[in-house]
């Protein structure tokens, strides 16, 4: 059976001159200080950690928030609000109201980029990183991919009529156990007062996202060149997201700076890994509790 949360923890965040709530859900001692920050993909949530939280929680404090505008936490205002700098202010209010100092980073895709940027700021109290299916290229064909379901409102007569609607879009996360295929719909949706399900997902982000395609995108290998971290890149072997020469070309930077660079290629797996599979989840232990150079 899949774990449940050992706590939730509300945290106030800022956005402009509001604030907003932000649920995080907390694993382990929350008084050890060894901590390791989850954070989820453009569209998911943090309860898509629920299987590695706990197998890490033994040794560590894992914190797995629901970025505004997804799961349990408060949506913001306008789809401009939904940008990486405010995700990074709600991370930090986080760590303010949570007693968090120094910290490990498991980003899923969005939550990669989120810490790419967290890494490579002066500063940073970053340890170590595992940056999940996506790196300093984005492939066109996943963002148009993504632009074509992120923020769609839709709304399903029964649980089990979402549920089969969403599959060719999961199936991407790899070869999930049914138990693993029903968690990550069950803790993204939500039944209405009119008894439609729908997702738990503020349709603005999708209007942000393709406002986003609009602009020139941005050269990042100075991002990464600036990651000084341990990392470990995961990549689905069949990710239409982050490519096999993007992720090679990411190792040789880290190595030639003289950082510790390691990847992991998941068989039979789109965009992005769930990391619920054992190989996976032992790889990501080790690689964390590593002693840093």
């Amino acid at each position: 059976m899949i774990p449940t949360p050992d706590r939730r923890a509300n945290v106030v965040v800022p956005i402009g001159d509001a604030t907003r709530n932000m649920v995080v859900h907390d694993w382990g001692d929350e008084r050890n200080p060894r901590v390791v920050v989850c954070v989820h993909g453009l569209s998911r949530n943090g309860r898509d950690f629920d299987v590695v939280a706990r197998a890490l929680a033994g040794g560590c404090r894992v914190l797995c928030p629901d970025i505004p505008g997804r799961g349990e936490s408060d949506w913001y205002a306008s789809a401009a609000d939904y940008t990486i700098p405010n995700y990074i202010a709600a991370i930090n209010a986080m760590f303010t109201q949570l007693g968090v100092s120094r910290y490990d980073w498991i980003g899923t895709s969005m939550g990669g980029l989120i810490g790419m940027v967290m890494a490579a700021t002066p500063g940073s109290q970053m340890r170590r990183f595992v940056i999940n299916d996506i790196g300093p290229v984005i492939e066109k064909a996943a963002l148009d991919r993504i632009a074509s379901y992120v923020g769609r409102v839709l709304t399903f007569p029964s649980y089990m009529a979402l549920f089969e609607a969403v599959q060719p879009i999961n199936a991407t996360f790899g070869p999930l156990s049914d138990e693993q295929k029903h968690h990550m719909v069950k803790t993204a949706v939500q039944q209405r007062a009119d008894g439609q399900w729908e997702f738990k997902t503020d349709p603005k982000i999708g209007d942000a996202f393709r406002d986003g395609l609009k602009q020139t995108a941005t050269d990042m290998w100075p991002l990464w060149a600036a990651v000084r971290q341990p990392v470990l890149v995961l990549r689905g072997a069949e990710s239409d997201l982050l490519s096999a020469a993007t992720v090679e070309k990411m190792l040789a930077m880290h190595h030639a700076a003289g950082r510790i660079a390691e990847a992991l290629t998941i068989a039979d797996t789109g965009h992005a890994p769930m990391i619920m599979d054992e190989p996976t989840i032992v790889m990501v232990k080790r690689f964390l509790h590593a002693a840093t150079s």
